[in-house]
Protein backbone atom coordinates (compact mmCIF):
# COMPACT_ATOMS: atom_id res chain seq x y z
CA UNK A 1 0.00 0.00 0.00
CA UNK A 2 1.34 3.41 -0.99
CA UNK A 3 2.50 5.75 1.80
CA UNK A 4 1.53 9.41 2.17
CA UNK A 5 4.70 11.31 1.30
CA UNK A 6 6.02 14.48 2.94
CA UNK A 7 6.04 17.35 0.43
CA UNK A 8 9.86 17.65 0.34
CA UNK A 9 10.28 13.92 -0.36
CA UNK A 10 7.71 13.95 -3.15
CA UNK A 11 9.36 17.03 -4.66
CA UNK A 12 12.82 15.44 -4.56
CA UNK A 13 11.67 12.33 -6.45
CA UNK A 14 9.62 14.42 -8.91
CA UNK A 15 12.58 16.69 -9.69
CA UNK A 16 14.89 13.72 -10.15
CA UNK A 17 12.63 11.97 -12.69
CA UNK A 18 11.80 15.14 -14.59
CA UNK A 19 15.50 15.98 -14.70
CA UNK A 20 16.29 12.56 -16.16
CA UNK A 21 13.44 12.86 -18.69
CA UNK A 22 14.00 16.47 -19.73
CA UNK A 23 13.33 17.32 -23.38
CA UNK A 24 16.19 19.62 -24.37
CA UNK A 25 14.31 20.96 -27.40
CA UNK A 26 11.13 21.58 -25.42
CA UNK A 27 11.66 21.99 -21.64
CA UNK A 28 7.89 22.44 -21.17
CA UNK A 29 6.98 19.18 -22.92
CA UNK A 30 3.98 17.87 -20.91
CA UNK A 31 5.02 14.27 -21.54
CA UNK A 32 8.13 14.83 -19.36
CA UNK A 33 6.16 16.05 -16.33
CA UNK A 34 5.44 13.77 -13.37
CA UNK A 35 1.75 13.32 -12.53
CA UNK A 36 2.03 11.03 -9.49
CA UNK A 37 4.67 9.97 -6.95
CA UNK A 38 3.96 7.33 -4.32
CA UNK A 39 6.20 5.25 -2.08
CA UNK A 40 5.43 1.55 -2.43
CA UNK A 41 8.09 -0.09 -0.29
CA UNK A 42 11.16 0.33 1.90
CA UNK A 43 13.98 -2.12 2.52
CA UNK A 44 16.95 -2.34 4.87
CA UNK A 45 19.75 -4.53 3.55
CA UNK A 46 23.22 -4.94 5.05
CA UNK A 47 22.85 -1.73 7.03
CA UNK A 48 21.59 0.37 4.09
CA UNK A 49 18.08 1.78 3.73
CA UNK A 50 16.34 1.75 0.33
CA UNK A 51 13.04 3.36 -0.70
CA UNK A 52 11.01 2.37 -3.77
CA UNK A 53 8.68 4.86 -5.49
CA UNK A 54 6.06 4.36 -8.17
CA UNK A 55 6.26 7.40 -10.50
CA UNK A 56 3.69 8.15 -13.21
CA UNK A 57 4.14 10.30 -16.31
CA UNK A 58 1.69 10.76 -19.19
CA UNK A 59 3.36 8.11 -21.35
CA UNK A 60 5.66 6.26 -18.95
CA UNK A 61 5.83 4.75 -15.48
CA UNK A 62 9.00 4.28 -13.47
CA UNK A 63 10.28 2.60 -10.34
CA UNK A 64 12.62 5.01 -8.55
CA UNK A 65 14.92 3.29 -6.04
CA UNK A 66 17.24 5.17 -3.71
CA UNK A 67 20.68 4.98 -2.16
CA UNK A 68 22.01 5.90 -4.65
CA UNK A 69 18.96 6.93 -6.67
CA UNK A 70 18.22 5.30 -10.02
CA UNK A 71 15.10 4.72 -12.09
CA UNK A 72 13.82 1.65 -13.94
CA UNK A 73 11.09 1.39 -16.55
CA UNK A 74 8.02 -0.52 -15.39
CA UNK A 75 7.71 -1.88 -18.90
CA UNK A 76 11.01 -3.73 -18.37
CA UNK A 77 10.37 -4.45 -14.66
CA UNK A 78 6.63 -4.95 -14.06
CA UNK A 79 7.26 -5.91 -10.38
CA UNK A 80 9.14 -3.54 -8.10
CA UNK A 81 10.80 -6.33 -6.09
CA UNK A 82 12.48 -7.55 -9.29
CA UNK A 83 13.64 -3.99 -10.02
CA UNK A 84 14.96 -3.75 -6.46
CA UNK A 85 16.97 -6.98 -6.83
CA UNK A 86 18.48 -5.67 -10.06
CA UNK A 87 19.21 -2.31 -8.39
CA UNK A 88 21.10 -3.89 -5.49
CA UNK A 89 23.17 -6.02 -7.85
CA UNK A 90 23.98 -3.00 -9.99
CA UNK A 91 24.99 -0.91 -6.97
CA UNK A 92 27.29 -3.67 -5.72
CA UNK A 93 29.07 -3.67 -9.07
CA UNK A 94 29.36 0.13 -9.02
CA UNK A 95 30.76 0.03 -5.48
CA UNK A 96 33.31 -2.58 -6.55
CA UNK A 97 34.42 -0.43 -9.46
CA UNK A 98 34.67 2.65 -7.25
CA UNK A 99 36.88 0.73 -4.85
CA UNK A 100 39.70 0.70 -7.37
CA UNK A 101 39.00 4.17 -8.82
CA UNK A 102 41.40 6.97 -7.99
CA UNK A 103 41.56 10.57 -9.16
CA UNK A 104 43.84 11.06 -12.15
CA UNK A 105 46.04 13.61 -10.39
CA UNK A 106 46.58 11.25 -7.45
CA UNK A 107 47.10 8.25 -9.74
CA UNK A 108 50.14 9.99 -11.22
CA UNK A 109 51.76 9.88 -7.77
CA UNK A 110 50.97 6.25 -6.88
CA UNK A 111 50.56 4.62 -10.29
CA UNK A 112 52.69 1.52 -9.76
CA UNK A 113 51.52 1.03 -6.19
CA UNK A 114 47.87 1.45 -7.13
CA UNK A 115 48.14 -1.20 -9.88
CA UNK A 116 49.38 -3.63 -7.27
CA UNK A 117 46.53 -2.63 -4.99
CA UNK A 118 44.08 -3.35 -7.84
CA UNK A 119 45.68 -6.80 -8.13
CA UNK A 120 44.99 -7.32 -4.42
CA UNK A 121 41.32 -6.37 -4.91
CA UNK A 122 41.10 -8.78 -7.87
CA UNK A 123 42.61 -11.55 -5.74
CA UNK A 124 40.02 -10.84 -3.06
CA UNK A 125 37.21 -11.42 -5.57
CA UNK A 126 38.18 -15.09 -5.91
CA UNK A 127 39.49 -15.67 -2.37
CA UNK A 128 37.77 -18.46 -0.42
CA UNK A 129 40.30 -20.02 1.94
CA UNK A 130 42.76 -18.75 4.56
CA UNK A 131 45.69 -19.09 2.17
CA UNK A 132 43.83 -16.92 -0.37
CA UNK A 133 43.45 -14.16 2.20
CA UNK A 134 47.14 -14.50 3.01
CA UNK A 135 47.77 -13.98 -0.72
CA UNK A 136 45.76 -10.75 -0.60
CA UNK A 137 48.02 -9.60 2.24
CA UNK A 138 51.12 -10.34 0.15
CA UNK A 139 49.76 -8.21 -2.69
CA UNK A 140 48.94 -5.36 -0.28
CA UNK A 141 52.48 -5.58 1.05
CA UNK A 142 53.80 -5.38 -2.53
CA UNK A 143 51.65 -2.29 -3.14
CA UNK A 144 53.11 -0.55 -0.10
CA UNK A 145 56.66 -1.51 -1.11
CA UNK A 146 56.03 -0.12 -4.60
CA UNK A 147 54.89 3.18 -3.13
CA UNK A 148 57.99 3.33 -0.96
CA UNK A 149 60.16 2.92 -4.06
CA UNK A 150 58.26 5.36 -6.29
CA UNK A 151 59.43 8.63 -4.71
CA UNK A 152 62.95 7.93 -3.53
CA UNK A 153 64.31 10.49 -6.02
CA UNK A 154 61.43 12.99 -5.87
CA UNK A 155 62.26 16.69 -6.12
CA UNK A 156 60.33 17.46 -2.95
CA UNK A 157 62.31 14.90 -0.91
CA UNK A 158 65.41 15.84 1.11
CA UNK A 159 67.50 12.74 1.63
CA UNK A 160 69.36 12.12 4.91
CA UNK A 161 73.07 11.39 4.96
CA UNK A 162 72.33 7.71 5.51
CA UNK A 163 69.62 6.57 3.10
CA UNK A 164 67.09 3.89 3.95
CA UNK A 165 67.36 0.56 2.21
CA UNK A 166 65.37 0.43 -1.04
CA UNK A 167 62.65 -1.84 0.39
CA UNK A 168 62.49 -0.27 3.85
CA UNK A 169 58.87 0.85 3.48
CA UNK A 170 58.55 2.18 7.02
CA UNK A 171 61.73 4.23 6.71
CA UNK A 172 60.71 5.81 3.40
CA UNK A 173 57.13 6.43 4.55
CA UNK A 174 58.46 8.28 7.59
CA UNK A 175 60.74 10.41 5.39
CA UNK A 176 57.86 11.18 3.04
CA UNK A 177 55.63 12.18 5.95
CA UNK A 178 58.32 14.57 7.24
CA UNK A 179 58.58 16.30 3.86
CA UNK A 180 54.89 16.35 2.98
CA UNK A 181 53.28 17.58 6.18
CA UNK A 182 53.74 19.11 9.61
CA UNK A 183 52.43 18.69 13.13
CA UNK A 184 49.68 16.17 13.75
CA UNK A 185 49.18 15.41 10.05
CA UNK A 186 52.84 14.36 9.80
CA UNK A 187 52.36 12.04 12.76
CA UNK A 188 49.11 10.69 11.29
CA UNK A 189 50.71 9.84 7.93
CA UNK A 190 53.61 8.14 9.64
CA UNK A 191 51.37 6.11 11.93
CA UNK A 192 48.88 4.87 9.32
CA UNK A 193 51.69 3.70 7.04
CA UNK A 194 53.44 2.02 9.96
CA UNK A 195 50.32 0.18 11.15
CA UNK A 196 49.17 -0.83 7.65
CA UNK A 197 52.58 -2.40 7.03
CA UNK A 198 52.43 -4.31 10.31
CA UNK A 199 48.98 -5.67 9.51
CA UNK A 200 50.03 -6.74 6.00
CA UNK A 201 53.09 -8.62 7.29
CA UNK A 202 51.11 -10.21 10.13
CA UNK A 203 48.22 -11.33 7.90
CA UNK A 204 50.64 -12.72 5.33
CA UNK A 205 51.73 -15.31 7.93
CA UNK A 206 48.33 -15.84 9.60
CA UNK A 207 47.10 -19.36 8.83
CA UNK A 208 43.72 -18.39 10.32
CA UNK A 209 43.26 -15.35 8.07
CA UNK A 210 39.61 -14.56 7.33
CA UNK A 211 37.68 -12.60 4.74
CA UNK A 212 37.18 -9.71 7.17
CA UNK A 213 40.88 -9.52 7.96
CA UNK A 214 41.65 -9.18 4.25
CA UNK A 215 38.88 -6.60 3.73
CA UNK A 216 40.23 -4.43 6.52
CA UNK A 217 43.75 -4.64 5.14
CA UNK A 218 42.56 -3.67 1.66
CA UNK A 219 40.86 -0.60 3.10
CA UNK A 220 43.95 0.29 5.15
CA UNK A 221 46.23 -0.04 2.11
CA UNK A 222 43.99 2.10 -0.06
CA UNK A 223 43.79 4.72 2.70
CA UNK A 224 47.58 4.96 2.96
CA UNK A 225 47.96 5.41 -0.80
CA UNK A 226 45.13 7.94 -0.97
CA UNK A 227 46.42 10.02 1.94
CA UNK A 228 50.03 10.15 0.75
CA UNK A 229 49.04 10.92 -2.84
CA UNK A 230 46.83 13.76 -1.59
CA UNK A 231 49.74 15.14 0.42
CA UNK A 232 52.05 14.98 -2.62
CA UNK A 233 49.51 16.80 -4.80
CA UNK A 234 49.17 19.48 -2.13
CA UNK A 235 52.94 20.04 -2.00
CA UNK A 236 53.23 20.25 -5.79
CA UNK A 237 50.41 22.73 -6.17
CA UNK A 238 50.68 26.44 -5.39
CA UNK A 239 48.90 27.44 -2.17
CA UNK A 240 45.34 28.59 -2.93
CA UNK A 241 44.82 32.34 -3.01
CA UNK A 242 42.64 33.97 -0.36
CA UNK A 243 40.36 36.96 -0.46
CA UNK A 244 42.26 40.04 0.77
CA UNK A 245 39.10 41.25 2.49
CA UNK A 246 37.69 38.18 4.31
CA UNK A 247 40.43 35.51 3.77
CA UNK A 248 37.99 33.15 2.01
CA UNK A 249 39.31 30.65 -0.53
CA UNK A 250 36.24 31.26 -2.70
CA UNK A 251 37.94 33.51 -5.24
CA UNK A 252 36.70 33.18 -8.82
CA UNK A 253 37.40 35.06 -12.05
CA UNK A 254 34.56 37.13 -13.45
CA UNK A 255 34.97 38.38 -17.01
CA UNK A 256 33.17 39.59 -20.13
CA UNK A 257 33.77 40.94 -23.62
CA UNK A 258 33.92 44.74 -23.66
CA UNK A 259 35.45 47.70 -25.49
CA UNK A 260 38.02 50.16 -24.19
CA UNK A 261 39.65 53.01 -26.13
CA UNK A 262 38.12 51.74 -29.35
CA UNK A 263 39.47 48.18 -28.93
CA UNK A 264 37.47 45.07 -28.15
CA UNK A 265 38.84 42.57 -25.71
CA UNK A 266 38.37 40.65 -22.48
CA UNK A 267 37.84 42.45 -19.16
CA UNK A 268 38.20 40.39 -15.99
CA UNK A 269 38.59 40.69 -12.25
CA UNK A 270 38.77 38.40 -9.24
CA UNK A 271 35.58 38.20 -7.22
CA UNK A 272 35.03 36.66 -3.79
CA UNK A 273 31.91 34.49 -3.60
CA UNK A 274 31.90 34.81 0.19
CA UNK A 275 31.94 38.57 0.80
CA UNK A 276 31.47 40.09 -2.66
CA UNK A 277 34.93 41.67 -2.85
CA UNK A 278 35.95 42.61 -6.39
CA UNK A 279 39.60 43.08 -7.23
CA UNK A 280 41.25 45.36 -9.78
CA UNK A 281 40.09 44.86 -13.36
CA UNK A 282 42.44 43.93 -16.17
CA UNK A 283 41.73 44.39 -19.87
CA UNK A 284 43.38 42.46 -22.69
CA UNK A 285 42.61 43.46 -26.30
CA UNK A 286 41.84 40.65 -28.77
CA UNK A 287 44.79 41.69 -30.91
CA UNK A 288 47.24 41.13 -28.06
CA UNK A 289 45.66 37.75 -27.23
CA UNK A 290 46.02 36.69 -30.88
CA UNK A 291 49.68 37.77 -30.92
CA UNK A 292 50.33 35.76 -27.77
CA UNK A 293 48.71 32.69 -29.33
CA UNK A 294 50.90 33.05 -32.40
CA UNK A 295 54.00 33.28 -30.21
CA UNK A 296 52.97 30.09 -28.44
Amino acid sequence: MAELLPAHEEKSVRNYVEGQSRNVDDPDDPDTKVTLVQKVSSYRLIGTDYDVYDVHMPKERWWVITNPTNLYSQESFPEYDVAFSFHVGLMLRVMHRERVDIEEEKAEEVGGAWRRYEAAVAAMDSAREAEDYQGVAIKCREALLAFGREHQEAEWLTLPEVKCKVNDFKGWAKLYAQELSTGRMRRYLSEISDKAWDVAVSLQHDYNATEWDAEMLLDATAHVLQMYSTAIVKVKRKPPRRCPKCSSYRLVTDGDITEQDGEQGWLEAEVCSACGYRGPESFEPWEKREDDQEDL
